[in-house]
């Protein structure tokens, strides 16, 4: 299962160091954290099938575990099924949790549809980058209504509270930032990474969710649209004013 999870994160020891600092902290974390997100899972995952006009079968895997600070969550393989790997020692809040369940849990049912539809996402590409956490922060939208628009993007989080007024502010200056990026494979990390852009992080994701929100389809045709289609669909949406 470790190795799974490296697979998908290319982090074995990342933040073994804060996770050590952090010890006596994480297992109290983890503690609540694991029932509260096993009743999480069971109650919203079923429902992203029908959100995204998918079958339930085959659904994917959930895996609760304790990580090392490197992801809050990732999406990967388990032998060969779909699954969604959930980093306890990440867990902030539960209202916060239940967008990030939603959110995660959208990005194994979309590789379970993309598979069955005979689609390979490429690496390393901004368009696609930016398709799917928006589809992902949509479905979370839908999964979870009514939710504090922070938490669609920090899931609880209570040090990022300045960040969504940056975005809305600058949002015109991402697009062009980002458009201008679309080519190079570098500037995930600073978009949708832990690199910065005026001292903040993620800011990717507001974009993302700003560009698929605004393609005019609904949840189950975006899920269904081919990879170079959701690319195409995401460069003219920024090339618009």
């Amino acid at each position: 299962m470790f190795r799974a999870f490296e697979d998908v994160t290319g982090e074995p020891g990342g933040g073994m160091a804060a996770m050590v600092r952090e010890l006596t902290d994480v297992r109290k974390r983890v503690k609540e954290a694991a029932p509260i997100m096993t009743s999480m899972i069971e109650e919203i995952d079923p429902t992203l099938a029908g959100i995204l006009g998918l079958a339930p079968e085959p659904s994917p895997v959930h895996v609760l575990m304790v990580g090392t600070f490197t992801t809050n969550s990732a999406v990967g393989r388990l032998g060969d099924d779909v699954a969604v790997f959930h980093c306890l020692e990440w867990f902030q809040s539960p209202d916060g949790t239940r967008v990030l369940v939603a959110h995660e849990g959208s990005h194994g049912w979309h590789e379970i549809a993309l598979e069955q539809a005979g689609q390979t996402p490429p690496d390393d590409d901004m368009a696609w980058m930016v398709f799917t956490e928006g589809l992902a922060t949509q479905v979370s939208r839908a999964a979870i209504p009514d939710a504090p628009e922070i938490d669609y993007f920090w899931y609880g989080h209570p040090e990022a509270q300045d960040w969504l007024p940056w975005c809305e502010q600058h949002v015109d200056e991402l697009r062009k930032h980002v458009r201008a990026s679309l080519d190079i494979p570098e500037a995930l990390e600073t978009f949708f990474g832990g690199g910065l852009v005026d001292g903040k992080w993620r800011v990717g994701y507001y974009l993302a969710d700003q560009v698929v929100g605004s393609l005019g389809r609904s949840l189950p045709e975006l899920a269904a649209m081919s990879v170079d289609d959701a690319r195409a669909a995401v460069r003219d949406a920024l090339e618009s004013p």
